[in-house]
């Protein structure tokens, strides 16, 4: 099957789904949790580092979904650019709470023995390395870096979750590697 006829097809199935969720069928929501909380909390985990923290702010982007989807009307557009959009402002709102209160970082003091330890050491540290490079790209290009691949949404998706062109997210997406690649050259 042709790619295009997939994805219409899949689109097709996804508003089917979304217009079932729409008229309350318990069954229908469930199948949308399923398919996009996985992505959805890897998202919002990657923003806020903090994987208990994530565990309530997908909670709530799902409860804000469910509350709004009387309202959502399907366009075309998978229903995970919009729920994609829900974690955004859940995470910009997090961010402004946090600006208003002080807070102190726990780090974990002692790890438990393992074997491999040096593997995972390095790994962690090249993970670091570049979360650090994508910390300093603009706020925007940190944005479509995870949308795009840690995410996984199609520059459609993305444009939509942003609010721009698609051609404006390709070149964002250019500019925002060839940064990342400036910078991980740079420390590395």
């Amino acid at each position: 099957m042709p790619i295009e006829q997939e994805s219409a097809s899949s689109l097709q199935e996804e508003a089917s789904l979304v217009a079932r969720a729409k008229e309350g069928d318990e069954i229908a929501i469930s199948q949308l949790y399923r398919q996009n909380a996985p992505g959805i909390y890897g998202y919002v985990v990657s923003r806020v580092r903090d994987p208990a923290l994530a565990d309530d702010l997908t909670s709530e982007v799902f409860l804000r979904a469910l509350e709004g989807l009387a309202q959502f009307e399907y366009r075309g557009i998978a229903i995970s650019a919009w729920l994609y959009r829900i974690a955004h402002d859940r995470i910009a709102d997090h961010f402004r709470r946090q600006a208003q209160r002080p807070t102190i970082p726990l780090e974990d003091d002692l790890l438990p023995a393992q074997d491999g330890i040096d593997q995972e050491v390095d790994a962690r540290l090249r993970v670091e390395h570049v979360g650090k490079a994508i910390e300093q790209l603009t706020a925007e290009q940190h944005q479509v870096i995870l949308l795009r691949f840690v995410a996984g949404l199609k520059l459609g998706e993305v444009a939509h979750v942003m609010d721009r062109s698609a051609g404006a997210i390709k070149m964002l997406q250019l500019r925002a590697l060839t940064r990342l690649r400036q910078l991980v050259a740079q420390t590395g």
